[in-house]
């Protein structure tokens, strides 16, 4: 981000330092008090100079993205009454290519302004530098913490509980199904627990359906995580991740029973297969279920904002009455979210991130159809399946947490490539937890304090 004032004698003095090549050795006694004099008066608020705040954001989102696309609205906005601003965006879509980026400029000191970025591992390294904004001081700041959804201030949260990331979105994440397909199987009620999830798809499987679409690699790492967030919610897997627990234990290898077992229910070539291609599958009736989250809702409904033809939802089923976690506990998140440098984070930049929030919430629900991460005015005229959305939303007990998100990046390659030998039967449950458990104590200690 860059400050510049709009004075001749401002640029006169950038011109000098970049002619001169250094700060100060021309610089006279009172040039440098009338410097002082104009940092103090920029500071307090007197300056009636209008500065002008340009933004470099490096995103993770497509350009397609509501989150994104609402951003970009508001800051045409705030440019009409700030015509030095400007918000300039570098969009990576593709998730390997832009972490590779962010990665090197990292280890270049050269981040941007503003970046994406999860509560992981990586980014947790990032933020002990010390160099980005606390999240939890610019909301006290700016008074929008009790704005937002507690979700929204909860999953950012670092090990140690700090949160240096603005999320934006406000996601649940549901099976969806065909209700035609359920009644021709014989299934008169949703799954309540993952055993009646195995036996529905083995229903399903008999009536000649396909019972689950797979494709998303994102969503496919959600399986694991079903049965171990209800025998020991997340405690397993913050454990797991930097070996204080093994894998290979009671509920790693239940987990990757039943990874295995569902997994002979999903479509095939799901190894190979992307999110485009499961949903289509999905939506064209070539499966009955598809578990996702609420920001794929769009295709899903029809133009009144009502499920497509015969479509119904139900959340994560429980497992026994053994569970440490309940049916009000589910996967809920905000997605990736956006961090701020602290040496960016000037009141220009407070200024503009207030005004944001003071428009993000309508303008992404009612412009771009997008759930925020804070609650929309008029909540009571929407849709009859956002109003519940929003409800799953604000009512979300423990949220279940993303082990993508929270393995170490070397660790979750090694987890998404025994993954899919474990769906595809090439390994056992317990090779599969044997060879995590290699991965967390070869990788966890360059990322975690653990030896």
């Amino acid at each position: 981000m860059k400050l510049k004032k709009l004075t001749a004698v401002g640029l006169a003095a950038v011109m000098c330092v970049m002619a001169a090549g250094c700060g100060s050795n021309g610089e006279t006694n009172d040039k440098k008090q009338e410097n002082t004099q104009k940092t103090q008066e920029k500071e307090s608020g007197d300056s009636t100079e209008q500065e002008e705040l340009v933004i470099n954001y490096v995103s993770a989102r497509g350009e397609t993205d509501a989150a994104l696309k609402t951003l970009k609205k508001i800051a045409e906005m705030y440019k009409e009454d700030h015509p030095g601003f400007e918000f300039n965006v570098e969009s990576i879509a593709d998730r390997a290519t832009y972490l590779q980026k962010i990665k090197i400029l990292a280890s270049s000191n050269e981040l941007p302004d503003w970046f994406d970025a999860d509560p992981e591992a990586f980014f947790e390294g990032i933020c002990k530098k010390g160099i980005i904004y606390s999240v939890d001081d610019l909301y006290d700041e700016l008074g929008l913490k009790d704005k937002f959804f507690d979700i929204a201030l909860d999953y950012p949260k670092l090990s140690d509980g700090s949160n240096y990331l603005m999320t934006w979105q406000g996601n649940v994440e549901y099976f969806w199904y065909h209700t035609e397909m359920f009644e021709d199987a014989g299934i008169t009620e949703t799954p309540k627990t993952l055993t009646e999830l195995l036996d529905a798809c083995e229903k399903l499987k008999a009536a000649g359906y396909t019972p689950i679409s797979a494709g998303n690699y994102d969503m496919i790492m959600r399986y694991p995580a079903f049965k171990a967030f209800r025998m020991a919610g997340n405690e397993f897997i913050d454990n797991a991740r930097m070996g204080k627990e093994k894998f290979d234990s009671e509920v790693g290898i239940a987990t990757a029973e039943y990874t295995q077992q569902i997994t002979q229910y999903f479509s095939e070539g799901w190894t190979n297969s992307d999110a485009t291609a499961q949903m289509d599958l999905f939506l064209n009736k070539g499966a009955a279920m598809l578990y996702t989250g609420t920001w794929d809702t769009p295709d899903l409904v029809n133009e009144n904002k009502e499920l497509k033809d015969d479509i119904s939802t139900f959340r994560l089923p429980v497992d026994s009455d053994k569970d440490v976690t309940t049916e009000n506990d589910y996967y809920a998140n905000c997605g990736i979210g956006t961090a701020v440098l602290k040496d960016s984070m000037t009141p220009a930049m407070k200024d503009f991130i207030k005004f944001v929030w003071e428009n993000f919430a309508d303008m992404a629900m009612y412009e771009f159809d997008m759930l925020p991460s804070m609650m929309p005015s008029d909540p009571d005229k929407l849709p009859e399946l956002t109003q519940q959305i929003l409800k799953d939303l604000e009512n979300c007990g423990t949220f279940a947490q993303c082990w993508d998100v929270r393995l170490d990046p070397s660790t979750n390659e090694v987890y998404r490539k025994e993954l899919a030998n474990l769906g595809m039967g090439e390994s056992t449950p317990e090779e599969f937890c044997q060879r995590m458990d290699e991965a967390v104590a070869q990788y966890a200690p360059d990322y975690f304090d653990v030896e």
